[in-house]
């Protein structure tokens, strides 16, 4: 989009003053636009320092509603404020334009940018980090961005040597976002987290949908099976560029197309501009059918994983009628969720020209560069260590900081991801998840629970009927980490993946993550004995 071509005629209205804000004032700032800035909450010193030095207006601690009116011609307004609020109300009754950080940020891109577009419930930044490695390992230019904790404006804005955009992005960031085209995107899952936001999964969805339908038609689309499943359920339109599904199963799937398939469904080979439409009796019968006997099969790929023995893995892919295997013995990210997120990236490398040899080297353990993401399944300390506690006794435990698993999903996830006995420690602000799932891992790998914080009490209480395998609800998290250090035995693991938002007692789950991270070295054997 050339709309930057009079910018500096349009008065922009930024709300909300975090770092996407601040990035794309800046950005416009760059181009001679008009730039005012509208924030709720009182502006650090530090950030009304930067304001007055860029001469960037602005106001704090509250919005003026009749300025908006009279004086705004298009709102970027912060993926934190829902559309249902007063601001975005305000902009749709007086037809004002509204949009992203992101879509702002797509209007000042160069003809040889490429965008790779990455959604999901769970595993974003993990996906957005491999890919990203995965392609600079490779000797190409690119760059992490988006939700991930760079800002998509600030990396335009930097007219940086790296061409290619790896770009993580939330549902609310894509609510607003109309005219950027990825070359290839991806949605990894869905599940219900943000329901708070939006009133069923099915608008969550509708929501993520948008990043699929404004991918390059010459592009790629990565799908979750169930994501496209549930997609398929409520009409959603499929793009006319090339799909992969991808899915966990327990042998290579079959295809079981109709003899009759071209004469029952020549509704599909029309296309209308850039998108296909299903037929409605799909719509009836999707539950009970699997994808692959469906007519829309005709249009995917796919690509299946399989655990053939311990942390081996066969990837199975049907692409272009064709069928390819690849085996890895042990992949470099631990957890099954974690082969999907491999495996979406390495799909996109792959559609870039990076070779498959490459790519498979990448995933093997043995082999593999990847640095790991902070707080997301992170070993602290070369995997088992001698940790000394409080009562000075020696103990073989692998301490694992899971300080992203913000919901019950992305904790039962981690439990998956390990067979060894789990000592679990579980709470922080409650999202409103029932912990009932977590039961079923008591007759497995998980032998005790350490609730703390706002949700202990709730945690205790679902859990009260597997009581054995309960400790006493703590105050705080280094409470219930003293319990589980002191209650471990040798060759067990400390997991803390607490299924809560961390707001009772962190800034972030970076914040808890890191002071979990600072009380597990603490106790390391090397440096317990120095401070003795």
């Amino acid at each position: 989009m050339c709309f930057h071509k009079n910018i500096e005629k349009t008065k922009f209205f930024i709300a909300g003053a975090a770092k996407s804000g601040l990035s794309v004032a800046k950005l416009l700032k760059n181009y001679d636009a008009k730039v005012f800035i509208t924030e709720e909450k009182k502006l650090s010193q530090e950030v009304i320092e930067e304001l007055n030095y860029l001469k960037i207006p602005f106001e704090d601690k509250g919005h003026s509603l009749e300025k908006i009116t009279n004086e705004c011609d298009v709102m970027i307004l912060s993926p934190g404020i829902p559309l249902n609020t007063q601001i975005p109300m305000l902009c749709m009754k007086e037809n004002l334009v509204l949009v992203s950080e992101i879509e702002v940020a797509s209007w000042f891109l160069k003809p040889n940018n490429l965008i790779l577009a990455i959604t999901g419930t769970n595993g974003k930044s993990t996906t957005v980090n491999y890919l990203n490695q995965l392609i600079n390992l490779s000797e190409r230019n690119s760059i992490a961005c988006g939700n991930i904790g760079t800002p998509f404006s600030h990396v335009v804005s930097q007219n940086s040597k790296e061409n290619i955009f790896v770009l993580e992005l939330s549902s609310y960031q894509l609510e607003l976002t109309f005219s950027i085209q990825p070359k290839c995107s991806a949605i990894l899952n869905i599940q219900n987290d943000h329901l708070g936001r939006y009133e069923t999964i099915e608008e969550y969805l509708k929501a993520k949908w948008r990043i699929v339908l404004l991918t390059d038609p010459e592009g790629l689309v990565i799908l979750d099976y169930d994501v496209l499943k549930l997609a398929l359920k409520i009409g959603l339109i499929l793009p006319k560029c090339k799909i992969i599904v991808t899915k966990f199963c327990h042998q290579m799937q079959k295809n079981k197309k109709t003899d009759n398939f071209e004469q029952k469904y020549q509704f599909f080979q029309n296309k209308l501009n850039n998108y296909r439409y299903l037929p409605n009796p799909i719509y009836k019968e999707i539950e009970r059918l699997e994808i692959e006997d469906l007519p829309v099969s005709k249009f995917l790929n796919f690509a299946y994983v399989t655990y053939n023995k311990e942390e081996a893995v066969t990837v199975s892919l049907k692409t272009d009628n064709l069928i390819k295997k690849i085996e890895i013995n042990k992949i470099c990210i631990p957890g099954k969720h974690n082969v999907m997120n491999i495996l979406t990236a390495s799909l996109i490398a792959q559609h870039l020209g990076i070779h498959d040899e490459f790519i498979t080297s990448q995933w093997n353990e043995s082999s593999s560069k990847y640095i790991h993401l902070p707080h997301r399944l992170e070993k602290i300390g070369k995997g088992y260590c001698i940790f000394i506690n409080e009562l000075l006794q020696e103990k073989n435990l692998l301490i694992i900081n899971d300080s992203k698993a913000t919901n019950v999903e992305s904790t039962l996830v981690a439990l998956t991801s390990f067979k060894l006995p789990i000592r679990l420690l579980l709470g922080g602000k409650p999202k409103g998840d029932s912990y009932k799932p977590i039961i079923e891992f008591f007759n497995k790998n998980l032998i005790k629970v350490y609730p703390f914080g706002d949700a202990s009490e709730i945690i205790f209480n679902e859990l009260i009927s597997n009581k054995n395998y309960l400790a006493k609800p703590s105050n705080n998290m280094i409470s219930a980490a003293n319990l589980a250090l002191n209650d471990a035995q040798n060759n067990e693991i400390i997991l803390l993946s607490p299924a809560c938002s961390s707001f009772d007692e962190f800034r972030d789950f970076e914040h808890r993550g890191n002071v979990f991270r600072e009380w597990a070295i603490s106790h390391l054997k090397e440096n317990k004995s120095e401070s003795l």
